[in-house]
């Protein structure tokens, strides 16, 4: 049972921790328009933010299934 705990888990905080860098980057990509970037920029900065977001995928699946403890509820009922 504890086998399918850590893989959820993983899943779940890296779901949310890719919505906030989507956050992030979307408020980038709006910040940057609004200061009066040129639209020609549009697919520059569209394909560089996505180049971001997938490094910190990557980066964040690495950590993760490096260093993410083991989760065992057996554990607490071991004398």
């Amino acid at each position: 049972m504890e086998i399918l705990f850590r893989p959820i888990a993983i899943f779940m905080e890296l779901a949310i921790l890719m919505a906030m860098i989507y956050s992030l980057l979307a408020g980038v990509k709006f910040t940057l328009f609004d200061f009066g970037l040129d639209q020609k920029y549009r697919k520059f900065i569209k394909i560089t933010l996505i180049i971001l977001g997938g490094l910190a995928l990557s980066f964040l699946v690495a950590h993760l299934i490096t260093f993410y403890p083991r989760i065992s509820i057996t554990s607490k009922y071991r004398g």
